[in-house]
């Protein structure tokens, strides 16, 4: 009866331990795509204009002509960015969870010009029956020219969770900027640190995407 116990768990362990990993009973939400996080605590790495956190980077396409960018860039983004939609798992990095608020506010092919509001879900850790998360607003601004899409995402901002079911809105100046988020020592703040982490992780995963995206 013994050796039986012994074997029925030795079988169950591993798959308890790969639950506890993954989806719904999962300990931690994917880690930081960089797991160096000297990285996130870099001065830059949200970086700003005039005060204001915006993120701009061009992607390239090279010998991409605009019309076929913009096409698959405008596919993209109406998927990406449907309101109430998801994607993957907790575990996959590029996972998303829109809120009703998610849309594609501009898609203009002749200038090139595609708008997006960001309103998803960024997962911190889930736990049974639990999650902690919050809820980020942010616009993205897609320019499509010859060879190359030109990325902005600024206005970002974050539902805080303040305790008893209250949130409340604070904006990545006040949050996860340089002067808000690391401390003397050159560390992330522990709270807003986890904000920080999140976003750089997202703003490279959308850059990812876009890339190869247009890329194809």
């Amino acid at each position: 009866m013994k050796k039986m116990i012994v074997a029925m768990l030795a079988v169950a362990l591993p798959m308890m331990m790969q639950a506890q990993s993954e989806g719904l009973f999962a300990r931690k939400a994917p880690k930081a795509a960089n797991e160096n996080m000297s990285a996130y605590a870099a001065k830059g790495a949200v970086p700003e204009v005039d005060g204001k956190v915006v993120f701009k980077d061009v992607i390239a396409a090279t010998g991409k002509q605009k019309a076929d960018i913009y096409t698959r860039l405008a596919q993209w983004a109406s998927f990406r960015y449907e309101a109430n939609s998801m994607r993957g798992n907790y575990t996959d990095a590029d996972f998303f969870k829109n809120i009703e608020y998610s849309s594609v506010k501009t898609a203009d092919k002749q200038s090139g010009a595609i708008q997006c509001l960001g309103a998803e879900e960024l997962i911190f850790s889930v736990k049974p029956l639990a999650k902690n998360y919050t809820q980020a607003f942010y616009v993205l601004d897609l320019q499509v020219n010859d060879g190359q899409v030109e990325f902005c995402l600024h206005n970002l901002a974050f539902n805080v969770d303040q305790g008893d079911g209250k949130f409340d809105r604070v904006t990545a100046e006040d949050w996860i900027s340089d002067k808000e988020c690391i401390n003397k020592k050159g560390e992330l703040r522990r709270i807003p640190g986890k904000f920080r982490i999140k976003t750089i992780d997202l703003v490279n995963e959308l850059k990812k995407e876009i890339s190869e995206t247009i890329n194809q």
